[in-house]
């Protein structure tokens, strides 16, 4: 709290009160986990006594709630709506309908359910029951249409979906094409298990061609010998083109060969002969086009973006400088003034031998370095002048900070953050700030910033748009555990603070589909291995989730990948998120650097990098310390080549 020239006796009385404020908190907390213990207990006497005192407590809706939950069998409707009304504000309210709709399905009370269910806001377990209850009050068209929609989805749908997809197959209307339909979307979206379950409803005249269909995904090449492919139907088109694309991520010559034999063949759409043409050249640049057919390809250019820059990239790979300009300036207008085309432009320009060229380049040049951004810092190294790093905070008064603290939501998800219910608390804190202003959004980053919920603070500010604030959207989290543990790594604290922003943006318990966990992201195996070759205590995966133990293994392995690369952070950047081989498999030193970087196989690790090393960038200057995008020996590990070019490129007009 802030005391503005007060009297000393007021600034007393107001410290003696936050003061008994704070102990009533701390023994409310108390209290609350002893009523949630007591529930867990069936101790329901001792938890209507303890909740008795809890009832200003903000966190009571929690505790109602548990107690609810673990009562439900003995719940009456009346009271679950009870709880609903008097707590909307909550995510709660919506958490209990959905169990009591469960209990309800259970029990058969399918008139009741149908008054407490909401469309809107239904689990999927709930959608199907609620199809279902459709059926029991005599709703059949309602019912089934509901049915239909639960079948047309290219996921598993819960168990609880079968009693209404029985019915709805028992009135005839599973007909061959929805079968078809749904075991084509299975197959589309890589989810192997669902098509091989679906194949059982797949009609008897298309089952060699769904058999067909999933041999494309074991063995793409097979389509250019499949005798069941001869024939031309919508349905043989769509297993042709499943086939053709799956060839492609393998041996994307073979599938051109594919592709212009079914072109003559099939009576394929000019849509859909573009889009196969289109993702075949794809492929042919990643694979550096090994053949040279890219551009006797049957496919317009205007328009194709995602090809478009594959082949700038394949150009840039190749050093074909003219190439590449042109792929760019057939991108659409609003593609090319992105900052990535617009450095790539300049930079090939400035090898022109024409004035008017080079003078292009630098009016290019300054104009991308006023922005914040790594393509924008590339700009400013060669311009020579300091990166524009736009730090413009929004003026926060405390008032407004006060204001919003003391909202139920909010103060909801502090109690909850302070107890370390970590899910509750953030599923709390995106409910309570979902239909936020944009102003709101800043005042709350500001909250959980001060909160040391970081994650939380840094996407409020995104939420906002709120680009210029440098203190929320790049905290230094944990700055001394990186900083001490850095040095004992023997590399920069500010780039692997930058990891660790990148990475989980200083979430600590986060946890990746792939298993990576914690600040840094360590896969378990990688943890345990790097534990043993440091000396690290190491017990489990659960460490990882200690942010000491990972700044501590995550700054342990970063500085291993640093060594291995010859002290450059690039490189060391690119392995840590890709591999350490795939790197090396990677790694062209005959290419510029910056031409590594943006030719990068990987999307994800391409941007991956070049966030890095602006992040790394921002928090040198948050640490006062005084660093460039790419130091000059990181350069030196790659070619020096200038782009020089004897005339101008002709920029051609889009065709």
């Amino acid at each position: 709290m802030v005391l503005l020239c007060l009297p000393a006796q007021t600034v007393a009385q107001t410290a003696a009160a936050d003061s008994l404020e704070t102990a009533n908190l701390y023994t409310q907390r108390r209290q609350y986990q002893s009523a949630i213990a007591a529930i867990k207990a069936r101790q329901n006497k001792k938890y209507a006594r303890i909740a008795d005192d809890l009832k200003t407590y903000p966190l009571y809706p929690y505790l109602d709630y548990t107690y609810k939950i673990h009562n439900l069998s003995r719940q009456k409707g009346e009271q679950i709506q009870s709880f609903i009304d008097q707590w909307p504000d909550t995510p709660l309210a919506n958490q209990l309908r959905q169990n009591w709709l469960y209990v309800l399905a259970k029990r058969n009370h399918w008139e009741e359910f149908l008054t407490f269910h909401d469309p809107e806001r239904s689990t999927r377990i709930n959608a199907c029951f609620y199809a279902y209850a459709l059926y029991k009050v005599n709703q059949q068209d309602l019912a089934f249409a509901e049915a239909r929609k639960l079948w047309l989805v290219n996921k598993s749908q819960p168990d609880e979906c079968d009693p209404i997809f029985n019915v709805w197959r028992s009135a005839g209307l599973l007909t061959d094409d929805l079968a078809w339909q749904r075991f084509g979307m299975a197959m589309d979206s890589n989810i192997t298990s669902l098509a091989a379950y679906l194949l059982r409803f797949v009609g008897k005249a298309d089952k060699s061609l769904a058999n067909q269909y999933q041999r494309a995904r074991r063995d793409p090449a097979g389509i250019l010998r499949a005798s069941s492919l001869v024939r031309d139907t919508p349905k043989v088109r769509q297993v042709v083109d499943y086939g053709i694309r799956r060839l492609a991520r393998k041996d994307a010559s073979a599938a051109l060969i594919a592709l212009q034999r079914y072109e003559q063949s099939h009576e394929f759409t000019s849509e859909a002969l573009q889009s196969l043409y289109a993702y075949v050249g794809i492929r042919l640049s990643r694979d550096g086009d090994p053949d040279g057919v890219l551009d006797r390809l049957h496919v317009t250019l205007t328009g194709q973006t995602d090809l478009l820059e594959a082949r700038v990239r394949l150009a840039l790979q190749q050093l074909d400088w003219g190439q590449a300009l042109v792929m760019i300036n057939l991108l659409e207008a609003t593609s090319q003034q992105q900052p990535r085309w617009q450095y790539w432009k300049a930079r090939i320009l400035a090898g022109s031998s024409n004035p008017l060229d080079q003078q292009a380049a630098t009016t290019i040049y300054r104009e991308i370095a006023k922005q914040r951004d790594f393509y924008g810092f590339l700009a400013a190294d060669i311009l020579k002048q300091p990166y524009n790093y736009e730090d413009d905070p929004a003026s926060i008064s405390r008032e407004e900070i006060l204001a919003l603290e003391a909202t139920p939501g909010i103060q909801r998800a502090s109690e909850l953050f302070a107890l370390r219910e970590l899910t509750r608390a953030r599923r709390e804190w995106r409910f309570t700030t979902r239909d936020f202003s944009v102003r709101e959004r800043q005042i709350a980053a500001r909250v959980s910033d001060g909160w040391g919920q970081y994650n939380q603070a840094i996407r409020a500010m995104i939420d906002a748009r709120a680009w210029d604030d440098l203190d929320i959207r790049f905290p230094l989290a944990f700055h001394e555990s990186f900083i001490n543990n850095s040095r004992v790594a023997v590399i920069s604290p500010q780039w692997s603070i930058a990891i660790a922003r990148q990475e989980s943006a200083f979430m600590t318990d986060a946890r990746s589909g792939a298993g990576a966990m914690g600040l840094m992201q360590l896969m378990p195996a990688t943890a345990k291995q790097t534990a043993r070759r440091h000396g690290v205590k190491y017990s489990a995966p659960i460490d990882l989730i200690d942010p000491y133990k990972n700044i501590k293994l995550g700054t342990a392995y970063l500085g291993n990948m640093f060594r291995r690369f010859s002290n450059n952070r690039i490189l060391a950047s690119a392995a840590y998120n890709a591999g350490p081989t795939r790197v090396k498999r990677w790694l062209n030193p005959a290419l510029p650097l910056d031409v590594w970087i943006e030719t990068i196989p990987f999307k994800e690790t391409r941007n991956y990098v070049q966030n890095v090393l602006m992040f790394a960038s921002i928090y040198s200057r948050r640490l006062n310390l005084d660093q460039p995008l790419i130091y000059p020996s990181e350069r030196s590990d790659f070619s020096q080549h200038t782009i020089t070019q004897d005339a101008p490129v002709a920029l051609p007009n889009k065709s």
